[in-house]
């Protein structure tokens, strides 16, 4: 079990997922393939007043099916998300037996974006109405980035190496990468990596309609985001989470497990060009992917599938869809955030868990709303409205941007 160039490859054998079109990974796939739409009113604070008022929530989610009342009392939404998604990971895995043998060979690595900014938002009502002395005395803990890997260790009993890292969109796609890093040192036997995100607040959405990002389709939210469509106009605000159980191929033969895909590659750079556009020429882009292939041992040529940043703004689709047709003009693409919404930090992790399944299943899932293809944008295999079989397929790559220029991508391979 290893790449082309001997390298160690990290193997993804459990997947966890919160959407907002399913919780666990068989109800995810299946609504992704049936091609439904995650987007809807704001239910989570009163839009009133605001410009914006849809978004994708993750409204089958239920905390305390996951995790007892005092726990869900004392953590940030987010914390939530990715405990939940890490549970279901291990269980989806049959990792628990190997945890409870040897916790110290076991790693988390759970990303965010910005972490608990609805605690944030919180604390801030808290301090305006009822003074400083009233803040709740788990404040801190629930706003912090890391909480969410403190509490999955905690809850849980890892011991290896574990870390959170914050670089905006490009979290849950970079913190994949790191999780490679580390069974490829052999710093864990098994990786819990991932990432959560949960940012549907006033506050985040006043800024990024302030930014002027969002979609402002209110009365037709399932078309509101429209990657690469003539009529994009921005994202859809979303939230959500994925976390993987990825092991060495020693740890694979010795529990027997079975593998939905391999990470055999991952390639990072950043554009220092602006804060919020990409490179209008998306050069950036298209070097970590080169970067990635050239790091798995892999020609583009045998990319068959690339699950895509695909936010739906005209800055962003020209120059990743000219990205990826230099990797291969031919490759299927199909964007999930018209469905699924824009998780932030998390959306990399959420699109991990698209090209893993893809690539075990050997099947593309379809992307919204792309009905006639803007101007500037480049052909590609565009899987639209209906999901396509790909029993070939044995290459993805998993690519996204970030807020202040960062480009990550990832391969993915069959196991």
């Amino acid at each position: 079990m290893e790449n082309g160039r001997g390298d160690r490859a990290a193997y993804v054998t459990g997947v966890g997922v919160v959407s907002p079109i399913g919780v666990g990974r068989k109800a995810f796939w299946s609504s992704l393939l049936a091609n439904e739409s995650g987007v809807g009113p704001i239910t989570l604070f009163d839009p009133d007043g605001f410009d914006v008022r849809i978004a994708a929530e993750c409204t089958g989610f239920d905390p305390k099916d996951f995790m007892d009342r005092k726990v869900a009392q004392r953590t940030d939404r987010f914390v939530q998300i990715g405990l939940a998604s890490a549970k279901m990971a291990l269980e989806d895995a049959g990792a628990w037996g190997f945890l409870e043998k040897d916790p110290e060979r076991v790693g988390v690595l759970l990303g965010t974006g910005i972490g608990g900014v609805m605690s944030i938002e919180r604390t801030q009502w808290e301090m305006d109405n009822k003074g400083p002395n009233r803040v709740n005395p788990f404040a801190v803990t629930k706003i912090m980035p890391n909480a969410a890997a403190a509490h999955l260790n905690i809850q849980l009993g890892m011991k290896g190496p574990s870390s959170a890292n914050a670089l905006a969109c490009t979290s849950g796609t970079d913190i994949m990468g790191l999780g490679l890093d580390l069974i490829r040192r052999g710093d864990a036997d098994m990786v819990v990596c991932g990432a959560a995100e949960a940012i549907i607040s006033p506050v985040m959405v006043a800024g990024f309609i302030a930014m002027r990002a969002m979609s402002r389709s209110n009365d037709d939210p399932e078309g509101a985001c429209r990657p690469y469509d003539k009529d994009h106009s921005g994202f859809v605000i979303g939230e959500g989470g994925a976390v993987f159980v990825l092991e060495s191929a020693e740890s694979v033969e010795r529990r027997g497990a079975e593998p939905y895909a391999k990470i055999t590659g991952a390639g990072r750079t950043t554009d220092a060009y602006n804060l919020t556009d990409p490179d209008p020429e998306g050069k950036g882009l298209l070097r970590a992917m080169q970067l990635a292939l050239k790091d798995a041992g892999v020609e583009g040529e045998r990319v068959g599938f690339i699950s895509p940043h695909g936010t739906g703004t005209p800055a962003g689709d020209p120059p990743e869809s000219w990205a990826m047709h230099r990797i291969n003009p031919s490759v299927m693409v199909s964007a999930t955030k018209a469905t699924l919404g824009h998780s932030m930090g998390a959306t990399g992790a959420v699109e991990m868990a698209v090209s893993a399944l893809a690539v075990k299943e050997g099947m593309v899932p379809p992307m919204r709303n792309l009905e006639e293809l803007a101007e500037g944008c480049a052909e590609l295999d565009y899987v639209v409205d209906e999901p396509r079989r790909a029993p070939d397929l044995e290459v993805a790559l998993c690519a996204n941007l970030g807020v202040g220029g960062h480009n990550v991508a990832v391969v993915l391979e069959k196991a």
